[in-house]
């Protein structure tokens, strides 16, 4: 399974390098959890957030919200709308989209709530 990651910038300094994309390629067949920590999620491939507390949400491609990420959790949080293996939101190439939005400091819990359905 192809992945196209892409992910917000932090800060200005950080705008040199947007949209932050990379590849890479997963086992078919992961679900959430497994797929999220597979592409190094949250760590490394997001930024340290001075004072340890960071809120991100990753995104399908048509915008649909899939997990909470919180830089002082240990794991992310998958959203009810992500259930099953992640491959089933491949595109018509087979590609798998995904970008993670940087909600600042937000509470992370509070995000998640936000984020469930109905």
């Amino acid at each position: 399974m192809h992945i196209h990651l892409t992910r917000d910038s932090v800060a200005a300094g950080d705008d040199a390098d947007a949209p932050h994309a990379g590849t890479a390629t997963l086992p078919d067949g992961l679900d959430a959890p497994a797929a999220l920590t597979a592409l190094g999620l949250p760590r490394p491939r997001l930024p340290l957030i001075g004072g340890g507390l960071a809120t991100w949400v990753v995104r399908a491609a048509d915008g649909t919200p899939l997990a909470v990420l919180a830089q002082q959790w240990p794991r992310p949080r998958p959203l009810p709308a992500w259930q099953g293996p992640l491959d089933r939101l491949a595109g018509a190439d087979g590609t798998v989209r995904l970008h993670v939005e940087y909600r600042r400091q937000l509470d992370p819990e509070a995000e998640y709530q936000r984020l469930l359905p109905g």
